[in-house]
């Protein structure tokens, strides 16, 4: 099993790449100060370390250059993990030692186990299991039954990864929506149609369709036109965000900067506003 180091300050972030990562077969330590870096890789022996560079007490430049100067644990692959990915600073990192550059916007968690599963090697391929893909005939709100019976406003959450289903969809539960996933954008259609919904969380990358057809889809439907739908996707360039609020979006989030807290907020927000 491939022990992975993941240096990050952000509590959201934290949970998102921890429960990917480990649901993957990897050993995860995570370390959420500068400071404490190279005595923890100097304790624990990381297969791989991912580096934020934007820490409260100490840069992630400054980190890789005291975790290089350590002959213990020099050769230990750094991959700095940011969103900073200006040239200057992918040359800066590379010039103290990093193994690589990966931005974080480039990376779903699903995809980011991934990379991380090549970059050590597979090292723990005999423990990791990924989780089963849908077979044809399965509905993915069978495979992902998030639906709670509670009489109240229902919430469809058109998301293929699993663990923003379960971070949004839990928390929706807890306040007494019910709740319905589903993993691809035809079946998020398919059961917007069918399914009176009071708001729509819709992700922009997904199979089958993606979020800009499906935004039409829902406007073009008389069941659906006035529902709102939310985007939480993992990137908001201007000219992302101003295209699906004109197609007709109530609001765009980055999934990684809005707590569950916050989604279901602007959810009641929403539907408050549609009575």
């Amino acid at each position: 099993m491939a022990k992975i180091m993941i240096v990050e300050d952000d509590p959201m972030l934290v949970e998102i790449y921890e429960k990917k990562l480990l649901d993957t077969g990897f050993e995860i330590k995570i370390v959420t100060s500068g400071k404490a870096v190279k005595d923890e890789a100097l304790l624990w022996h990381p297969d791989l370390i991912l580096l934020d560079v934007v820490l409260p007490d100490m840069d992630g430049f400054e980190i890789l250059e005291a975790v290089k100067k350590e002959n213990e644990i020099k050769s230990i692959p750094v991959y700095v993990f940011s969103n900073l990915s200006a040239k200057e600073d992918i040359d800066r990192a590379t010039s103290l030692g990093a193994a690589g550059f990966l931005t974080k916007s480039n990376f779903t968690p699903s995809q980011l186990a991934e990379e991380v599963k090549k970059l050590v090697g597979d090292q723990s391929s005999s423990s990791i299991t990924s989780p089963p893909e849908p077979s044809q005939s399965a509905s993915p709100t069978e495979e992902f039954p998030l639906k709670k019976e509670t009489g109240g406003h229902k919430v469809l959450i058109i998301e293929d990864e699993d663990i923003f289903i379960e971070m949004f969809g839990d928390k929706l539960k807890q306040e007494g929506f019910e709740v319905v996933a589903a993993k691809n954008g035809k079946w998020g259609i398919k059961e917007a149609e069918k399914g009176l919904f009071d708001c729509v969380l819709l992700d922009m990358m997904m199979p089958a369709m993606n979020g800009y057809e499906a935004i039409k889809e829902l406007r073009a439907n008389e069941a659906t036109k006035n529902t709102p739908v939310i985007i939480l996707s993992n990137s908001a360039m201007d000219s992302e965000v101003k295209q699906a609020l004109d197609l007709g979006a109530d609001a765009y989030y980055v999934k990684t900067q809005i707590t569950p807290g916050e989604v279901v907020k602007k959810v009641k927000e929403l539907i408050g506003n549609k009575k």
